[in-house]
């Protein structure tokens, strides 16, 4: 009879197309692989794969193979997971995808917490701007913006409220700015194309003052570069003053709020994972960051 590895195997190779790649994502030589696969082929008595060019592809049987193999892979997994749950221990491989911004500060000192906490839990930790779509059932993803994914299950777990800055010696050079309708007449760095053509601010005061964005020589994807772009004296721009506290740490006195009673619309941040059943180690990590979230403003 065949076991699961060589189940996996045969799955991982008709989605590499080579035992190269598959090996590396298994984390075996490719000479084990190909015994494998030859042990699965023996015990099924047919050949599964041929060779086209460089490639491997599945043959007839190998095609009516493929989703019985995926179905059992998805069949022992699921297994697994109910036999965690029952042991009522938070032990296992752990994936979180994280927003850029959250990283320095907030969420590095909660994945060293935890990780003190669950001695014998393993956690990847993968960092961007854009949602990875299709979390696995092992997999969080705290995110910040509005949800692209509506595949998952999103919680809103707090925002990060925002300020208009700029560096000491871009205001030296030009003038303080006293009112959002000041802003047309400094340089202005753009986080993002703004497709709306006005941004907002509001005080407790004059209540909300829209604006036109003014024309923006620099537009990123990115709040590291949106920060750096203010600090070397780009232009203005709005930035989290989460991201802003983080950066003072490290360089103080780098930026400054050029309007402090004004604030823009905050940013919401959520927590996202997939819909069903979840194994008890991502249930107790969704719980522990949401518990976490208060120290987001």
């Amino acid at each position: 009879m065949y076991d699961l590895n060589e189940v996996k195997t045969f799955v991982s190779v008709m989605g590499t197309g080579n035992l190269k790649e598959s090996a590396l994502e298994l984390g075996v030589s490719k000479s084990t692989l190909s015994r494998r696969i030859n042990h699965l082929e023996t015990v099924l008595n047919q050949p599964l794969l041929r060779r086209q060019a460089n490639r491997l592809i599945a043959n007839e049987a190998g095609l009516q193979f493929l989703p019985f193999a995926r179905k059992m892979l998805e069949i022992a997994d699921e297994g697994l997971k109910a036999v965690e749950d029952l042991k009522g221990e938070v032990t296992g491989k752990l994936t979180v995808y994280v927003h850029n911004v959250l990283i320095r500060g907030w969420f590095s000192s909660r994945m060293f917490e935890f990780l003190d906490q669950h001695p014998g839990v393993n956690m990847e930790v993968k960092t961007g701007n854009n949602l990875v779509q299709g979390l696995s059932g092992n997999d969080v993803s705290i995110w910040v913006g509005q949800p692209a994914d509506e595949g998952l299950k999103a919680e809103k777990i707090g925002e990060l409220s925002q300020g208009v800055y700029a560096s000491p010696q871009y205001l030296e050079e030009t003038t303080h700015i006293q009112h959002p309708s000041e802003l047309h007449h400094y340089a202005w760095v753009d986080m993002i194309k703004n497709d709306e053509g006005s941004i907002c601010l509001e005080n407790d005061i004059d209540g909300k003052v829209c604006f036109e964005v003014p024309e923006s020589r620099l537009i990123v994807d990115q709040f590291t570069l949106h920060a750096d772009a203010i600090v070397r004296g780009n232009g203005v721009g709005i930035l989290p003053n989460y991201l802003v506290d983080m950066r003072a740490k490290h360089h103080a006195d780098s930026l400054v709020n050029c309007l402090p009673d004004w604030r823009a619309d905050p940013m919401p941040v959520y927590i996202q994972y997939p819909y069903g059943h979840l194994p008890k180690k991502l249930q107790v990590l969704i719980n522990y960051l949401k518990e976490e979230s208060r120290h987001f403003y």
